[in-house]
């Protein structure tokens, strides 16, 4: 028999679950379980109801969708969103890489604060399951998703700080006190005030609560799963093409569903690719697909992916959605360390200068290695070095600790400076010895 009375001659009662409705089942379940996972804390009777959890309303964020049709949530956007992965990861390794110690100042001078034990913290050990590395990449991956990291400071039976615990943003309340200005945070239904976190927002609208890129790349995002859903979806189908079978009979709605299931699952799926169909007792099928090419979705998802890496401050090549001369390679680097990074560095430091640090010690201070961010080339860094050198910046001894080399003892902390540079006053003076045959004060 063909394939019309192959779907008719079954028992329609007995017919199965339509995979539509059962992928509908499966969202709305995963829906819900996304929606569990990021709920803030509870509110407090005695806090305002300006709050956040550094991503939006209740309503904008759990329960609707985006234009697509698409439910995006910062821990789906990143665990599926290839560009939001790849621009997150690039903005939080290069900040990941850069030393970060605690250094004072000591009569003018600047050195390694390597007694502290702050300065232990973030050289060696946060807390018991991250590294310095993990630690400074979880800060930007919570800010660039939620807008915001919030660290707990644990404390030793001594008063010091033992252990700097970042706290999962998707479980933060940030809550201004009813008529007073300060905030609280709440996390898993404790309270903690400001001497007992550090808290770095991305950006603010309004002076305090963050708000992250990825809220508002969230259309941008919902796009681009959608259009993946779209592409995977005609693969995976064995590259079927959407049409509609046409027949003089007149079916019920059940059958019309056993048809359509019974045609997908004879025709579909990538085994069945290029399969001639088998039609009978007048079944027509009629294409009313719009080809990938015509609908432009490799294009359209680039474009989309960019305006993603823009406004994550991302530059395209760095997440191969361009390509670029070495030259030009070059130049955006080192504009992405100085207008991205920098800032980024800025940014924690002053958060734990203000957190990490008594009041009597005001001489300590946290800071980033950005010259370790400059290692490139050997070419490129041995310039950098010499230019540094002949201004009487660096010394012999400072440029091998930054290429992490042994000293080479008291001469190497001499500063040199060229004599080919002078003051015009000297000059002139030089020039009159001259004239008086050595004789400064002859006129």
């Amino acid at each position: 028999m063909g394939f019309f009375n192959r779907v008719f001659g079954f028992n329609l009662s007995n017919a199965a679950v339509e995979p539509q409705d059962a992928a509908d089942e499966q969202h709305r379940d995963n829906t819900s379980a996304e929606s569990d996972e990021e709920q803030p804390s509870s509110n407090s009777d005695l806090l305002s109801e300006n709050t956040s959890s550094g991503w939006g309303t209740l309503e904008d964020i759990y329960y609707s969708r985006t234009s697509s049709g698409e439910n995006i949530t910062p821990t789906k956007a990143f665990n599926r969103i290839t560009t939001v992965f790849a621009c997150v990861d690039r903005r939080a390794t290069a900040l990941a890489k850069l030393p970060f110690g605690v250094y004072r100042k000591v009569n003018g001078n600047r050195e390694a604060a390597t007694d502290h034990r702050v300065n232990y913290l973030l050289t060696k050990r946060p807390n018991a399951y991250q590294t310095p590395t993990m630690y400074k990449k979880y800060i930007i991956t919570c800010q660039l998703l939620w807008g915001f990291a919030v660290i707990l400071k644990k404390y030793d039976g001594s008063g010091r700080i033992d252990e700097l615990i970042p706290l999962k943003p998707q479980h933060v309340a940030v809550q201004k006190v009813l008529n007073e200005d300060r905030y609280v945070y709440i996390y898993k239904g404790k309270q903690y005030t400001e001497d007992e976190v550090i808290y770095i927002p991305y950006i603010t609208a309004d002076g305090k609560i963050g708000k992250s890129p990825m809220s508002v790349a969230r259309e941008s995002a919902g796009a681009v799963e959608a259009m993946t859903k779209h592409i995977n979806g005609f693969y995976s189908g064995g590259a079927l093409k959407q049409g509609a079978l046409v027949t003089q009979a007149a079916l019920s709605p059940a059958a019309k569903k056993k048809l359509k299931h019974e045609w997908a699952e004879l025709y579909g799926g990538a085994a069945n690719a290029g399969e001639p169909a088998v039609l009978d007792n007048g079944l027509d099928f009629k294409d009313i697909s719009l080809p990938l090419k015509d609908a432009e979705f490799i294009e359209s998802k680039r474009l989309t992916a960019q305006e993603i890496a823009s406004v994550f401050n991302v530059p395209p090549s760095m997440i191969g959605l361009s390509s670029e001369k070495f030259s030009n390679l070059q130049e955006i680097n080192d504009r992405y360390m100085q207008d991205v990074v920098q800032p980024d560095c800025i940014n924690i430091e002053e958060a734990h200068n203000f957190s990490c640090f008594l009041p009597s010690e005001s001489e300590y201070y946290t800071k980033f290695n950005l010259a370790a961010g400059m290692r490139g080339s050997d070419e490129k860094r041995a310039n950098f070095y010499q230019k540094m050198q002949q201004m009487g910046i660096y010394s012999i001894n400072d440029i091998l600790e930054l290429e992490d080399r042994n000293s080479i003892g008291e001469l190497g902390d001499k500063h040199y400076l060229s004599l080919n540079y002078t003051t015009l006053e000297t000059l002139e003076k030089h020039e009159r010895i001259i004239q008086n045959g050595g004789n400064v004060n002859n006129e």
